[in-house]
């Protein structure tokens, strides 16, 4: 199964391991490098998640935290709505893998994919502004691939019976998904495309 190309030219940053995907983006940024931007890791040692929340993630799974440029506007009860939709499109980026898994793939709001009462993913989103303008959009993506987990974790391995994507796709099932998000809010500029 193929993912949908992508459309918006991507700077990628790897790392075979780092302290966390959300720092190394902010530093990168920071340092100027322009979005459309991704930081992903083979391996993190602090993860974060909702609430700050710190966790180790092991080889085989995707931890990736993207920034895209964002030129509608947003208003903050949209922005609370942002880590759903993001589950969403995520979800919609695996339905080709799991279409016809069981359970079915539900979410856990605000920002989890469960399978049952077992996580599969968890998204983080946060808006930056400029002058009462949203100026990027920061999505972090955690999505268990096919690593040593314990419950109430699952990975796509376990759930998929023994399939699961390559690292490379599920790459690209995470920025489809961002992707996705941006293409159905309307935030699609062809000149991000180019």
């Amino acid at each position: 199964m193929q993912p949908v190309p992508l459309l918006l030219p991507w700077r990628l940053h790897y790392v075979p391991l780092c302290a966390s995907t959300e720092r190394d983006l902010s530093r990168c940024l920071q340092q100027g490098t322009e979005p459309p931007l991704a930081v992903v890791a083979r391996r993190q040692r602090y993860g974060v998640g909702q609430h700050g929340r710190q966790w180790q993630s092991p080889a085989g799974g995707l931890w990736l935290s993207a920034a895209i440029p964002w030129q509608r506007p947003l208003s903050p009860a949209a922005a609370e709505q942002l880590p759903r939709r993001m589950a969403a499109a995520l979800a919609a980026q695996l339905a080709p893998w799991t279409a016809e898994a069981s359970p079915p793939l539900t979410i856990k709001s605000p920002n989890d994919l469960m399978v049952g009462q077992r996580k599969l993913a968890g998204v983080l989103s946060s808006v930056t502004w400029r002058g009462g303008q949203p100026r990027l959009l920061r999505f972090g993506i955690g999505l268990n691939g096919r690593h040593p987990i314990a419950p109430p974790g699952i990975t796509l391995e376990q759930w998929l019976n023994g399939r699961c994507p390559r690292f490379d796709q599920l790459l690209l099932i995470g920025l489809g998904a961002i992707e996705r998000l941006a293409r159905e809010a309307g935030n699609w500029d062809t000149e991000l495309c180019l």
